[in-house]
C-alpha cells in the first residue's frame, strides 16, 4: 500500500477535527443562542441556525425580537467565516488527502506491473535517494520499496514510483516485480535486515543483480552468502574518496566531471560483447575500435566482473583478445559511445 503513516496524517487531521469542531460549536452556539433569547423549541432553534449558516433566505421561523435580531446578526457574521474555513478543509481532507491518495497508489501499482527489466531500491533514505536519483539521471526504471515511504524525500516527487512494505516479505518482493527485474540494491540501515532482503530476494530470482549496503564491514560476507553480488560499505567508501581528495584531487575532480556530468560531453559507458559479436577472438588492436568509433577503451572486464588482464605483463590492454560476455569499459561521447555499440555488434 501506498498510504501516509499516521504521524504524517497528524497534521491535516488535526485541521480536520478544528474544523469540525468549530461547524459543531457554531450549531451548538445558534441553537442554544435562540432557544435562551427567544424561548423557541428546541426544532425550531435548530432549524433557524441552520438556514441562518446556509444562507438560503427562508424567512424567520417566529418574528425575532430585537436582541434575536442583534444576535443573528452577529451569529451570522460568525458564521461566514466558520463555515467557510471548516468547508474548505473539510473538501481537502477527503480529496485531497484520501482521493487523490487512493488515485495515487492505483496508478502506481498499476506501473509496476507493467514494468521489465527494472530495478528495485530497498529502502529510501539518504543511499536510496542517491541510487534513485542516479538511475533517473541514467534513465533507468526502477521502484522503491520502504516500510514508510512518506518520510522519504523523494516521495513528493509523483514521477518516482514507490511500493509501502517490508521487502523481507516475499509478497512485497513479488509485488514489485523482482522476479522480472534485472537488479536490486538493498539500501537499509540495519545489517540484518539487508541479509534478509538479499536472501529473500536470491530466492525469488536467481539470476537478479543484487547490491546490498553494509554499515559493517563484518557483515559483507554474510551478505555475499546470503546472495549479494556485490556488497559497499558506505563508511569504507567515504574514507577512500576523502583521502583521494587530498592524495590526488586532479584526477578524483576529472573522474567527477565524467562521472556525474559537466562541462565536458563525455562518460564512461559499459558495452558487452554478445556471442555474435565480430570482435570475439580478436585483440582491441586488431579490431581497430579507437580508429572507427572514437572511443577509448579504459578497462576489460569478464563476464564474472573479473577484469581482464594479457598473461604477459609486458603487454598493453590493446594485446588482450576479447571473449563472449566480455564487457568494455569505455569514455567518450554520445556520438562516439553510439558507434561502439554499433562496432560492437556488426564490426563496422
Amino acid at each position: 500500500m501506498l498510504t501516509c503513516t499516521p504521524m504524517d496524517r497528524f497534521p491535516t487531521l488535526v485541521r480536520f477535527l478544528i474544523a469540525f469542531s468549530l461547524l459543531v460549536l457554531l450549531i451548538l452556539i445558534g441553537t442554544l443562542g435562540y432557544r435562551f433569547i427567544e424561548g423557541w423549541s428546541m426544532e425550531d432553534s435548530l432549524y433557524m441556525t441552520f438556514i441562518t449558516i446556509t444562507t438560503v433566505g427562508f424567512g424567520e421561523v417566529r418574528p425575532l425580537s430585537a436582541a434575536g435580531q442583534h444576535f443573528t446578526i452577529v451569529f451570522l457574521v460568525l458564521s461566514i467565516g466558520t463555515v467557510g474555513y471548516s468547508v474548505t478543509v473539510l473538501i481537502t481532507y477527503v480529496f485531497e488527502g484520501q482521493i487523490l491518495n487512493v488515485m495515487r497508489e492505483r496508478r502506481m501499482k498499476r506501473t509496476i506491473r507493467h514494468l521489465k527489466n527494472h530495478f528495485i531500491i530497498v529502502g529510501g533514505g539518504a543511499v536510496g535517494r542517491e541510487v534513485a536519483y542516479e538511475f533517473r539521471r541514467s534513465k533507468k526504471r526502477f521502484v522503491i520499496v520502504d516500510r514508510n515511504p512518506s518520510q522519504s524525500d523523494l516521495f513528493r516527487d509523483e514521477s518516482i514510483l514507490f511500493l509501502e512494505g517490508d521487502a523481507i516479505n516475499d509478497e512485497i518482493l513479488v509485488e514489485a516485480g523482482v522476479e522480472r527485474a534485472s537488479g536490486l540494491i538493498s539500501a537499509l540501515p540495519e545489517d540484518e535486515a539487508n541479509v534478509f532482503v538479499v536472501l529473500t530476494a536470491r530466492q525469488l530470482n536467481p539470476h537478479l543483480l543484487i547490491v546490498s549496503q553494509a554499515a559493517e564491514e563484518r557483515t559483507s560476507r554474510k551478505l555475499i552468502k546470503a546472495g549479494a553480488n556485490r556488497v559497499i560499505s558506505p563508511k569504507k567508501i567515504a574514507g577512500l574518496r576523502m583521502a583521494a581528495m587530498v592524495l590526488r584531487p586532479n584526477l578524483l575532480n576529472f573522474i567527477d566531471v565524467i562521472v556525474q556530468g559537466g562541462e565536458l560531453d563525455m562518460r564512461f559507458e559499459e558495452v558487452a560483447l554478445d556471442h555474435d559479436s565480430p570482435l570475439i577472438d580478436k585483440t582491441l588492436k586488431e579490431a581497430g575500435i579507437g580508429q572507427h568509433t572514437g572511443a577509448i577503451i579504459v578497462g576489460i572486464n569478464a563476464p564474472e566482473g573479473r577484469v581482464r588482464i594479457n598473461p604477459s605483463t609486458t603487454s598493453t590492454l590493446s594485446s588482450v583478445k576479447l571473449g563472449e560476455g566480455d564487457v568494455l569499459i569505455a569514455l567518450g561521447n554520445e556520438d562516439q559511445l553510439t558507434l561502439l555499440r554499433e562496432f560492437v555488434r556488426k564490426g563496422r
